[in-house]
């Protein structure tokens, strides 16, 4: 006749096997530095930007990418993707995303996907005081925003040309 196990032996291995491998799947830990900053185009806050802090790996830096959405007096404060305050100390492309015309974009392609009539494929137009940016700033080998975090909190504004 089998032996029955303790329900509190059982719960506590159960317990302990579940710390242990929850502890195995931790990802690396980074060296992250707060980052702030305000984005302006000729003196003017751009606001409701994406600003993109992404590695440059040619320089060695390697770690999560660091975003944050400009308010409307074009402040923004970087998080990294996995919920990090700051980004990793190292070097970065800036990259300034539109996710309006991100999603203009991609409203226009969907449309010419399914051949809608030309004037259903009539957008409205920017607001009068959206500031519109370079594509060049939203691609990452083009953009002319290279950075470099150092260690401790920081304030890197931005200016677009």
């Amino acid at each position: 006749m089998p032996r029955s196990i303790n329900p509190v032996v059982f719960w506590c291995g159960l317990l302990a096997l579940t710390a242990t491998a929850g502890g195995c799947q931790r990802g690396p830990t980074w060296n992250l530095a707060p980052v702030e900053g305000t984005v302006t185009k000729s003196g003017r806050p751009v606001a409701g930007i994406q600003v993109e802090f992404r590695a440059d790996v040619e320089s060695g830096t390697q770690g999560p990418r660091a975003s944050g959405i400009t308010d409307p007096a074009g402040h923004y404060e970087l998080r990294t993707d996995t919920g990090g305050r700051g980004a990793v100390i190292g070097r970065y492309h800036v990259c300034l995303v539109d996710p309006e015309r991100m999603e203009r974009s991609r409203d226009r392609n969907r449309s010419q996907q399914i051949k809608l009539p030309k004037e259903a494929r009539m957008f409205e137009p920017a607001a009068a005081d959206t500031v519109q940016l370079p594509r060049a700033y939203s691609r990452f080998q083009e953009t002319p925003l290279r950075v470099e975090v150092q260690p401790g909190p920081q304030v890197i504004d931005l200016e677009v040309k």
